[in-house]
């Protein structure tokens, strides 16, 4: 094994462990929140942005202190109900339930990222890399995105042909 095939077992172990340690109702709930911090920090950030004391700061810079500061305050409120999200789940004793749901959330997670990293090094001509090559996984995330493609955005996909 070499090198790049380390770093993706290490990659998909710490997703694993991960998502056993905080359960699949934290993960999918804090997936929930940032995406609903994304929304809700474009929503408010103008807003927001102009009650902010910065000066004579343009329109620019106070949206994006404005979506800066809602996004934060959004996730970390996110983050409080996942926690006690998490807290019911133990007190209903389905924390081993929720545990390996969450180990299985991790690998589905660990090898998205995989594939992510597969398609970067793709579009960047890393995958000519005799690294690449000389590895077990590369050559099997490359042939992976390469069987995805037809389910991807044409535009995105056109990027990927060998």
């Amino acid at each position: 094994m070499q090198t790049f095939d380390w770093i993706c077992l290490v990659v998909l172990g710490v997703s694993v462990l991960l998502g056993a340690w905080r359960g699949l109702l934290y993960e999918a709930l804090s997936i929930v929140a940032w995406v609903a911090a994304f929304f809700v920090a474009k929503w408010a950030a103008d807003p927001v942005g102009h009650l902010l004391p910065l000066g004579d700061a343009g329109v620019p810079v106070r949206y994006a202190a404005g979506f800066a500061l809602v996004f934060i305050l959004a996730a970390f409120a996110g983050g409080l109900l996942a926690a006690a999200a998490r807290r019911a789940a133990r007190a209903l004793g389905v924390r081993l339930v929720d545990r390996t749901f969450g180990m299985v959330f991790g690998l589905a997670r660990g090898l998205l990222l995989l594939l992510l990293v597969a398609v970067v090094m793709q579009l960047g001509g890393l995958t000519r890399e005799p690294w690449w090559h000389d590895s077990w996984s590369g050559p099997l995330l490359q042939a992976t995105v390469q069987r995805l493609a037809p389910v991807l955005p044409g535009s995105f996909a056109e990027h990927l042909a060998v």
